[in-house]
């Protein structure tokens, strides 16, 4: 998975906030006289969660460290998770939380972006984190996951063992939220987990309703949900902070899916992905900036009383659009993205290959070595992993 950009997104919003603006707009009040997430564990697959912390507190418990850290008490630690486990209990005051850190803080010692991490294998013990602890919710009978995590490094950071794991998920009935990204504005690459099939993808949202500037554009995106000047738990205070980014977005929805399976607790997840899409604020008209539209709560427990459950069910793997199964939206897979980026990026590969070409020239020279027949393969510049591994993900 990739790393790389800045904890949350800072733009300006397109006008100033109320404080609290986010649950208005996602119709939670109305929701809560339907429901209120009573039964349903979210997992937050995140840096990890402060389980003492006043909004946390009763609500939440720390599972496996998927990192194999033993730094929980450091002073930076859970800062990312803390907050998007509280996003999660704004939406859903009744629902469980179960934090499972898979991912680095910004402040962790052992943080790398993308960059640093180039060239570098990555630790032992962070090889598969993600997809280990996506197996493990499942397991431990979380009804949601959330993510609000991705890879921002300008190349693919799929990876097979993740997918998988996705798969397994949601054919115990998980459903798997992502964040979309917050590179929007600038290389706007396709990100993990998001991409995979089966993931509800969330772009972040204005009060106008709008794509904040920074969310990224994707055909993968399905909703929007608010993103900016969002309220949450301080890791380091018994208070709140105001932050803003897709995370927010994601952890936003995930509470909203843990208030229709609190309620309808047999919907499977291509249906709660249906409902949300469909009561979305403009549900016929999908567009890779919003998706179709930010999450109504309210709007999607009225029709889920009408929607008879499904069988649980694997999804598809290869141009899922829709995101369950075979299938495209229409739209490109890199919506604006500048054609400037995609060119450097085109050169900086052509680059790096050429410069290890030279090398390799060196090296020959040096050594007196030739290659012994024309069928020999050739040495091949390789950017998106190191030692078979992709980049590590981190918070969004």
């Amino acid at each position: 998975m990739g790393i790389g950009t800045a904890l949350l997104a800072f733009a300006a919003p397109a006008r100033a906030a109320d404080r609290g603006w986010e649950l208005d707009a996602l119709s939670v009040p109305a929701a809560h006289r339907i429901s209120r997430g009573n039964g349903i564990t979210v997992a937050v697959i995140d840096s990890g969660i402060r389980t003492r912390h006043p909004v946390l507190a009763g609500r939440a418990t720390e599972g496996p460290d998927f990192l194999g850290e033993t730094d929980q008490q450091e002073s930076w630690y859970g800062r990312h998770g803390t907050t998007m486990a509280s996003n999660v209990l704004d939406v859903a005051p009744a629902a469980k939380v179960l934090g499972l850190r898979a991912i680095r803080d910004d402040e962790d010692p052992d943080f790398k972006t993308w960059e640093q991490g180039l060239g570098k294998a990555p630790a032992e013990n962070e090889v598969g984190a993600l997809a280990k602890a996506i197996r493990h919710a499942a397991d431990a009978g979380a009804r949601v996951v959330s993510l609000s995590l991705g890879s921002d490094a300008p190349f693919s950071a799929y990876d097979g063992a993740e997918l998988e794991a996705v798969q397994y998920a949601v054919a115990k009935g998980v459903v798997v939220i992502a964040s979309a990204g917050n590179e929007g504005d600038e290389q706007n690459p396709v990100s993990y987990p998001v991409g995979y099939p089966g993931v509800i993808g969330v772009a972040a949202s204005t009060p106008t309703g709008d794509r904040a500037p920074f969310s990224s554009v994707h055909s993968y995106v399905d909703v929007a949900a608010p993103g900016v000047q969002i309220w949450g738990a301080r890791f380091d205070s018994t208070g709140r902070t105001s932050g803003q980014g897709t995370s927010q977005a994601g952890a936003l929805t995930a509470g909203v899916a843990a208030l229709l399976l609190a309620k309808y607790p047999k919907l499977a997840p291509q249906q709660v992905a249906d409902l949300l899409k469909r009561t979305a604020s403009h549900p016929g008209r999908h567009d890779p900036k919003t998706g179709y539209g930010v999450v109504d709560a309210a709007r999607a427990l009225r029709a889920a009383a009408k929607v008879e459950p499904q069988p649980f069910a694997l999804v598809g793997t290869e141009r899922a659009g829709g995101h369950f199964g075979p299938g495209d939206d229409g739209t490109p897979r890199r919506v604006g993205q500048p054609w400037e980026v995609a060119t450097l990026t085109v050169a900086v590969v052509l680059g790096l290959i050429a410069l290890a070409m030279v090398a390799g020239g060196f090296v020959l020279l040096a050594s007196g070595r030739r290659a012994r027949r024309r069928g020999d393969p050739s040495p091949v510049a390789t950017v998106p992993s190191v030692a078979g591994h992709p980049p590590q993900p981190r918070p969004w």
